[in-house]
């Protein structure tokens, strides 16, 4: 049988290169909306709960001053506590420090472990003389310590809990449920918030988060659970919280140059002993002493041994060259699919709006390159601009090279200049025969373009956008930067055949020009990010490895999400608009340069593989030219020694990196987590998400060695492995599909997987949207990878209010799906809003501003688009799209005069401005009509005034107009969501929960309205993940699949 194997063997080279509402209750429908009740919750399983934690308020109080043995004599087992009194459980289930251990642990028996490093109830005389009086401990005192430390993890987590899968109906609803239930338990008992934050010295899980809660002391014990060991890091998430430590030392183990963190152990004022090498160190004068008050300082108010997450800002000895300035070189495709898509003005107008939040000081520098069969460059030094072309790209060099980049602060007028007269006008004319004419051909020189980039970056470092919308076609064809077209689309359902193994070339680059491209510009600290808008085949690929090797980031476009296999207008005009507001997000987010990360662990944990976008300098030492917060990274670890003289591991990640104001900085994230030698207590610490996350980062590397069917079926063989692993430790009471309770949605994930565009077989998937679902699974933080693997279905008809409650998710199932519902898909990056057949009138009024389903303008519907078009006084764009995205109408004259420069090998260009009425270069209308209560859905507009006026007979023209006036003046909130904004409570709500999901996404995904009996229906049924499909199971069949396996 294919499976994952295990660390000792696999992959035997490194690398080479929304927030949930706290409430879960859901308003009910008041009758608002006559319709068939929406189901009831389902039922929590308090018996899990109250199995699973005890009620600490049974316990007497006197009890804690008894030894161990007279506490098992004396106390009762402790009842299970009524659901009403169930006691607050924390949201982290597991302590984060050895003082939250304690608490728990009588005091005879906390003597005989190492000392915690936190006391908050005691001074620090006190303290530092209980330290003082544990030091030397002998061996079997470390070995008591470790016992009670495991029997107060033990009390945490109780004994291992067991589910009957082919038992449980909805069993990722009553997941979501009970999380949200302990979120507002936990937030009802502030108490229990104020201490958990006091004790929660760990970094934040979202930062830093293992595969499992406790760490099993040998190897052989991990492979008897069958789980996969590994770290995922979001190291340069944005968090105002974390504290910027300004001193002028950084204390630091001399030995393995661990950072002082919470987990250390403090032997007296003066010296300190690492927590993972164990070396003691000596506490220097400056750490604990106040030159400038003459006051000396308590130890323990240190932040570094209060937060897992700091940052330092590091000295001129972490520098081995002055910091770098901020660069940002841009370099976009100009041919004829350019022109046709229209983006360039869309990309002009993103950067108008975000020129005052572009991270950066007076250093900052900035440049501009364009390409088609030639190459396009810009001086921006003189008064106007200056456009050179250089047709040899075969020998590229670069022209005026000082006068490419430009300060951006002082060249602050010039820099607009452009982007409001010649960036949006680009490629321009220069044929007086025909003035409508555009000067642009088919061939893209993206190789030369990305060379003479590098060349002109290279000297300091930086970043280079490259935007590409058709595949590398010119260049010099011994370099590799020309590529074929491998896709034939009459091929994809063949090439996804389970029996053939074609597919597995198209996932791998056809050549090494890019990537050997990008090694170049990570040793000179350049970093290439891509934005690729091909409609057509691109060869992702391929161009990829140019991000993927020099630390970027990848942001793919060609996919519609509605299965269409062309785009038509409206499509592209919503990808436009995505690509804009993508764009300032991405031009205003954080960023770091010259950027390098090392993982440390304590002895005896070695890192295996790493996986993500960038390029391994070491073992444990990766190379990040840039680093941004849309990043994350995945670390498969291995146990290569035993641990049982430890009674923690400690892992440690630190990230040296230079902000954009020129300040070298560390940011470090620690963690420590138990060691146990119980298999039980190994399985009930399990992390199902970060489990899958990083099976799914396996299965994507697998898929590009092997074949795709490879790692199918080793993502199957790793369920059918750790229900095994179960059965060892676990008789069930009745024949079932028993599984942890804490892996319990492992099996439904997986079956998600499996028909993931990156992973599906026998369905026509195209090879650019399946290698950029592989590069999102492997560089995405982990809430969004889950997001991504399997999507949340909400309902939208029943009644709700956002500020309180948020929909209950419902399983993937059409089961779920009413016949008078409305529901809302998030896929992450796709929208639905699927609206079935038999919606209440009134819902549709209120929410669509129609009176029929029918009205309801659908995606799928091209006639009714057609019509739509034609019918000008009928349609019009609304104002909250227009107004947000057409660039600034100031560029759009026909009498701007640009300088060109006529030199050796340059051609002389003088650029002239297209026509307003130029196709589909132009920007949406930004025609309104005021008097009419417009909607728009898919792309789609339609005139209510009819409707609004035979709605509101009985009233005044005056109160007419009022509301109208009104309504007009309401907005949305999100400029992508072509829905009505419509002022009732409704329509609110729902524009509130939707600005809701998306308000933390750093990219914001595609909006689609399709009605039930849309064409285009299959975009919304496909991700019904736990239904039957043409060539894959239910989710009920793939569980009676794992059970036959089992029984083989």
């Amino acid at each position: 049988m294919n499976r994952f194997p295990p660390p000792q063997m696999m992959y035997p080279n490194a690398f080479p290169a929304s927030p949930q509402s706290p409430s879960s209750t859901m308003v009910t429908n008041s009758g608002k909306y006559p319709s068939s009740p929406p189901p009831p919750p389902p039922p929590v399983n308090n018996n899990i709960q109250q199995q699973q934690y005890g009620n600490p308020q049974q316990l007497p109080q006197h009890s804690m001053m008894m030894n161990h043995q007279q506490q098992q004599q004396q106390q009762p087992p402790p009842q299970p506590p009524p659901v009403s009194s169930l006691p607050h459980f924390p949201q982290q289930q597991y302590p984060s420090s050895i003082s939250q251990m304690n608490q728990n642990i009588p005091p005879q028996q906390q003597q005989q472990q190492p000392p915690p490093l936190h006391n908050h109830s005691a001074n620090t005389t006190q303290q530092h003389h209980h330290l003082h009086q544990h030091h030397g401990m002998d061996q079997l005192t470390q070995k008591m310590g470790s016992m009670v430390v495991n029997q107060g993890w033990n009390q945490m987590f109780n004994r291992l809990e067991a589910v009957n899968l082919l038992a449980e109906k909805d069993i990722y609803t009553k997941a979501v449920q009970q999380k949200r239930q302990q979120q507002q338990q936990q937030q009802l008992n502030s108490q229990q918030q104020q201490q958990q934050r006091r004790d929660d010295l760990s970094c934040d899980k979202d930062v830093m988060r293992c595969t499992m809660h406790k760490i099993p002391e040998t190897a052989s014990l991990l492979q008897k659970s069958r789980l996969p060991l590994g770290i995922l890091l979001h190291p340069f998430k944005d968090d105002p919280n974390i504290p910027v430590i300004q001193d002028s030392v950084i204390v630091r183990c001399r030995s393995c140059r661990t950072y002082i963190n919470p987990y250390v152990r403090l032997l007296d004022q003066r010296r300190w002993q690492c927590n993972l090498c164990h070396r003691i160190n000596e506490v220097p004068e400056e750490f604990i002493y106040d030159y400038q008050s003459r006051r000396m300082i308590d130890i323990m108010t240190r932040p570094e041994l209060n937060h897992g997450s700091i940052e330092f800002v590091a000295s001129v000895e972490y520098m081995v060259r002055p910091p770098q300035p901020a660069i940002y070189l841009f370099v976009f495709e100009c041919t004829s699919s350019a022109v046709q898509l229209g983006y360039i003005r869309y990309l002009a107008s993103a950067l108008l709006a975000s020129i005052d939040q572009i991270p950066g000081d007076s250093r900052t520098l900035i440049g501009f390159i364009a390409f088609d069969s030639k190459l396009h460059f810009f001086n921006l030094n003189d008064d106007r601009p200056v456009h050179m072309i250089m047709p040899d790209i075969h020998d590229v060099f670069l022209p005026h090279a000082d006068c490419l980049l430009v300060k951006f602060h002082s060249c602050r007028d010039k820099i607009e200049y452009f982007l409001r007269e010649t960036l949006p006008n680009f490629p321009c004319n220069s044929n007086d025969d025909d003035p409508n004419k555009i000067v642009a051909d088919h061939q893209s020189a993206l190789g030369p373009a990305l060379q003479a980039a590098f060349r002109l970056i290279s000297p300091t470092g930086g970043r280079i956008t490259l935007i590409q919308t058709s595949l590398p076609s010119a260049g010099n064809l011994s370099d590799g930067c020309v590529l074929q077209n491998r896709e034939d689309p009459n091929q994809r359902t063949i090439n996804s055949n389970q029996s053939n193994q074609a597919l597995t070339p198209l996932l791998n680059p056809a050549t090494d020009f890019f990537k050997k491209l990008a090694l170049e510009c990570s040793e000179h600290q350049v970093t290439v990010d891509l934005f690729n808008l091909s409609p057509s085949f691109s060869d992702l690929a391929t161009v990829a490895a140019i991000a993927k090797y020099s630390g970027g980031s990848i942001k793919y476009y060609g996919g519609s999400g509605t299965g269409a296999g062309t785009m038509n207008p409206l499509a592209i005009n919503s990808m436009l608009l995505r690509f804009e507001e993508d764009m300032k997000h991405y031009l205003t987010r954080s960023i770091g340069f010259e950027a390098v990360m090392r993982l440390r662990s304590t002895r005896g944990i070695n890192i295996h593989t790493f996986h993500g976008n960038f390029f391994v300098r070491s073992t444990d030492l990766i190379a990040l030219p840039n680093v941004n917060p849309d990043s994350a990274y995945g670390i498969q670890l291995s146990i290569s020694e035993d641990l049982r003289d430890f009674n923690q591991i400690c892992f440690q990640a630190a990230l040296l990196y230079t902000n954009s104001t020129g300040e070298r900085r560390i940011r470090v994230h620690t963690i420590a987590l138990p060691v146990v030698s119980d298999l039980i207590d190994i399985m009930d610490s399990a992390d199902h998400d970060a489990i899958t996350s990083l099976l799914t980062k396996m299965a994507v590397d697998r898929s590009c060695q092997a074949s795709i069917q490879d790692a199918r079926e080793a993502l199957i063989n790793a369920n059918i492995d750790l229900i095994s692993a179960f059965r060892l430790i676990h008789t069930p009471p009745y024949p079932g599909l028993f599984i942890s309770y804490h892996t319990r949605l492992l099996p439904l994930y997986t079956l998600a997987l499996l028909k993931n565009t990156a992973f599906r077989l026998g369905i026509s998937t195209r090879i650019d949207e399946r290698v950029y679902a592989m590069e999102q699974m492997k560089s995405m933080p982990l809430k969004y990878i889950m997001l991504y693997i399997y999507p949340h279905l909400y309902p939208l008809h029943h009644q709700f209010d956002p500020k309180q409650s948020s929909p209950m998710p419902l399983q993937l199932s059409f089961a779920n799906i009413d016949r008078n519902g409305v529901y809302l898909l998030d896929t992450y990056d796709h929208l639905f809003i699927y609206i079935c057949k038999s919606v209440h009138p009134q819902f549709l009024s209120d929410v669509f501003n129609v009176t029929q389903w029918s009205q309801i303008p659908d995606e799928g519907d091209q006639q009714q688009l057609q019509q739509q078009q034609q019918s000008q006084a009928a349609f019009t764009t609304p104002p909250s799209i227009a107004m947000m995205t057409r660039p600034p109408q100031s560029s759009l004259n026909n009498n701007t005069n640009h300088n060109h420069a006529q030199m050796n090998g340059f051609l002389p260009n003088q650029m002239m401005t297209m026509n307003n009425n130029n196709g589909m270069d132009d920007p949406p209308s930004t025609s309104t009509d005021t008097s009419s209560n417009d909607i728009v859905a898919g792309g789609a507009i339609q005139n209510n005034d009819q409707h609004s006026s035979t709605a509101n007979n009985n009233v005044d023209d005056d109160n007419n107009l009022t509301l109208a006036t009104k309504q007009k003046q309401k907005r949305s909130p999100c400029p992508l969501i072509t829905l009505p904004f419509l002022n009732n409570e409704t329509s609110e709500h729902i524009h509130e929960f939707i600005e809701k999901l998306l308000d933390d996404r750093p990219f914001k995904p595609s909006f689609h309205i399709l009605r039930e009996d849309s064409r285009l229906r299959y975009s919304f049924l496909q991700y019904m993940y736990d239904d039957r499909n043409e060539s894959a199971f239910s989710y009920y069949e793939f569980l009676q699949h794992l059970q036959q396996n089992l029984e083989k």
